[in-house]
């Protein structure tokens, strides 16, 4: 695995007990994100609709691009198939119809097919992926929780959000053809707002729309390079989903704790004696109780602890204080205990998502680790002018520290030993914090 798959839709992220908009497990998180699903669906329609008034100069293939949208990517009785299918019908019905278009026998396809069929990749994702949100919150028992369903709905709208921006670029045409977001949303909106009443698909039967398609249906002619647009398979809620979704999160955690730790190390700086005396022996402590020399936690904190060393600690050329130690000495200490349980809590999730075997329970190891990590920073909370008078900037840190971690699931990645060695901290490995 690579770490550009790893890391997908991944932005580095301080703040990640704020990075999912739902609470875990909640009623109203559920109906929540059930009116955000059906908001999007509406979004999704205006898209359909717009490729009609695109594609509308040839009747021909403007039926066969929305006969095959909803016959190949999702089951036909699917809720959001019929109200696409409705949708289309309404606009064909409304807006397309009475133009009295014609069949281009001269032509094979509308001039704009070929933008169209560079967005059918977008068009075939979002509905599969609009299609699978709404199964899952269709269910009473639904096995994704609210944090995997709000990132999937995070990535769905940067999803539908790429398919608008590049239907933008011919926006001109499909204006110029007709196209009146406003009025279309006004008169298509109504058939989302039951999206997920349970006896709400009964007033949608296709059988209504028979007619619709029959013009094309008729003949032996099929547009080759239509009928044979790929069914698509996205990542968003597909097979890996949940498991690269927890592998995301890992690296969140990993990126906030190495933060904690270079605030510590800002913290005590004033005495580098003291500073890398902590770390020597965090590190020699983590190595014979927790942490095995190959440790990819282990070796990850190693690279912050030497990176934010060398880069931001020894070019203001403190001194080492002889017979004094860093006045946050005792506070610092108070944190030993949280951050040696977060740093192996950490590190046994990671060695099992490596070998496949951390998976089940997971989401139960993070939220461990996630009150660690919450316990750090109510221990740092009061210090927090300290470290940045001494030059801790935690979002200019970030993305330098984001890079270190994002390869913890590479396979090829060489994991070099976690341990600092006496040559880093002159004559410090025998200098006791007690």
């Amino acid at each position: 695995m690579s770490s550009i798959s790893c890391s997908r839709g991944l932005r580095p992220n301080s703040n990640f007990f704020r990075f999912y908009p739902y609470g875990t497990g909640t009623f109203s998180a559920k109906e929540d994100m059930r009116e955000e699903v059906i908001r999007l669906g509406v979004d999704l329609s205006l898209c359909v609709a717009e490729s009609m008034f695109l594609l509308c100069d040839d009747i021909r293939t403007l039926l066969w691009f929305g006969y095959t949208l909803w016959i190949r990517i999702v089951p036909r009785s699917s809720p959001v198939s019929q109200r696409l299918v409705h949708v289309f019908g309404e606009v064909y019905s409304k807006h397309i119809e009475p133009k009295n278009g014609v069949y281009q026998e001269d032509v094979a396809y509308s001039v704009q097919f070929g933008l169209i069929k560079t967005l059918w990749k977008d068009f075939a994702e979002g509905v599969m992926v609009l299609h699978r949100l709404v199964l899952l919150l269709r269910r009473k028992d639904c096995y994704f929780d609210d944090r995997l369903l709000s990132s999937a709905l995070a990535k769905f709208k940067l999803l539908l959000k790429t398919l608008q921006d590049k239907l933008r670029s011919a926006k001109h045409v499909s204006e110029a053809n007709g196209f009146a977001r406003e009025a279309i949303e006004s008169n298509i909106s109504f058939l989302w707002k039951s999206l997920f009443v349970d006896t709400a698909d009964e007033s949608l039967s296709v059988t209504t729309l028979d007619d619709l398609f029959q013009p094309i249906l008729v003949g032996k002619y099929r547009p080759s390079e239509i009928v044979r647009l790929p069914a698509p398979s996205p990542y968003i809620l597909g097979n890996d989903f949940a498991m690269q979704e927890l592998k995301e999160e890992v690296l969140r955690l990993g990126v906030d704790l190495s933060l904690h730790v270079a605030e510590i190390m800002f913290l005590l700086c004033d005495d580098l004696r003291t500073m890398v005396a902590f770390f020597y022996q965090l590190s020699m402590y983590s190595d014979r109780r927790d942490l095995k020399p190959d440790s990819p936690v282990g070796e990850r904190l190693y690279r912050v602890v030497r990176d934010v060393y060398s880069k931001h600690i020894i070019p203001k050329k403190l001194l080492y204080y002889k017979g004094s130690q860093s006045v946050h000495r005792r506070l610092i200490m108070t944190t030993w205990a949280t951050l040696r349980v977060g740093i192996r809590d950490l590190d046994l999730l990671v060695k099992n998502l490596r070998t496949g075997k951390g998976f089940r329970y997971g989401r139960e190891s993070t939220r461990v680790i996630e009150e660690s990590l919450k316990k750090l920073e109510e221990q740092l909370s009061s210090t927090k002018d300290a470290s940045e008078a001494h030059g801790f900037a935690r979002d200019a840190m970030e993305s330098s520290i984001f890079d270190l971690w994002k390869s913890l699931f590479d396979k090829e990645t060489q994991v070099p030993s976690c341990a600092l060695v006496p040559e880093q901290g002159p004559a410090l490995a025998t200098t006791s914090l007690n």
